[in-house]
């Protein structure tokens, strides 16, 4: 059974969502953001950031750590805006919804967290909003901030893209501060590894055809599924999902396709999370792949 309660996680006020056992705190005083996620008696698999800035022209940007939902793509001007709006929570039946009004640049952000009652799973509907005067075009993006010290699982394509074979089938983005010989990211055939350590950031995007990415850490694996859209247009050459990491934290991200957004429409992007313990690390792709397949992904 769900339950949701009213308290405090650094020293931000949240509404604490869980059931027998996982559990969840989403802030409803700043964000939106999840702040903690995991194990009913674990500690926080998510980033905790409450220092950390980044600068732009709008404002010092506080990245908080935890979960968010941002859009593609990225410009300084148009993404980063100092969340300063009043957060509106709406508890569900089996979690809550946080929004806020538009941003400086028109766009309204909406989170909604809905926890399985009895599985360690949790539904994330992100929504973004024009409430701007002129059509946008932007790809709904969904950051979820991990400590570092565990392994990030890239499926990779597994299938030829043509019936003889002769096309290219799969790609990779690579951002300006990646460096190629980066020993922290081991390109696989069929699974990428990303092992996460404090270092400077590396960044790796690709079209994932499988629908999830995932982070091993501690025994945990931490997955999130969302529905990947072959043949429409995403943004970094094509990524829909992506992983970062620097000094303090790794990103998982998932990318929605990129959309002319009309004044007042919406777009949702739907990520699946589920926890899963007692699972091996996945020190090579051979062992990844194996556990993949025992967990039937």
């Amino acid at each position: 059974m769900t339950s949701i309660t009213p308290g405090e996680y650094m020293n931000l006020k949240c509404e604490w969502i869980s059931n027998d056992r996982i559990r969840l705190a989403v802030t409803t005083e700043r964000g939106p953001r999840a702040m903690f996620f995991g194990w009913q008696n674990g500690s926080n698999l998510l980033a905790e950031l409450p220092d950390a800035t980044i600068p732009s022209a709008n404002g010092p940007y506080h990245l908080l750590g935890g979960h968010r939902l941002w859009h593609a793509p990225e410009w300084s001007v148009r993404t980063y805006w100092p969340e300063t709006q009043t957060l509106k929570a709406q508890t569900r039946a089996n979690g809550v919804t946080v929004s806020v009004p538009a941003d400086g640049g028109g766009i309204a952000k909406e989170l909604t967290f809905d926890m399985d009652p009895s599985a360690a799973k949790v539904t994330v509907t992100h929504t973004l909003r024009n409430e701007g005067l002129w059509t946008v075009e932007l790809a709904p993006w969904a950051i979820t901030q991990c400590v570092l010290g565990g392994i990030a699982l890239l499926p990779q394509p597994d299938k030829p893209s043509d019936a003889e074979g002769l096309l290219p089938s799969q790609r990779y983005s690579f951002w300006p501060y990646t460096r190629l010989t980066d020993g922290r990211v081991a390109l696989g055939d069929r699974m990428t590894l990303i092992h996460t350590r404090p270092a400077p950031a590396t960044k790796v995007g690709y079209f994932n055809t499988h629908g999830w990415i995932g982070y091993w850490l501690d025994g945990t694996l931490f997955t999130k599924h969302f529905t990947p859209a072959p043949g429409a247009n995403h943004p970094d050459f094509g990524c829909n999902a992506e992983c970062y990491q620097n000094e303090a934290f790794v990103e998982l991200e998932t990318l929605g396709p990129l959309a002319p957004l009309a004044p007042g429409a919406s777009v949702t992007h739907i990520e699946v999370w589920q926890l899963r313990d007692g699972i091996t690390k996945p020190d090579t792709e051979a062992q990844a792949l194996e556990i993949a397949r025992a967990l039937g992904l």
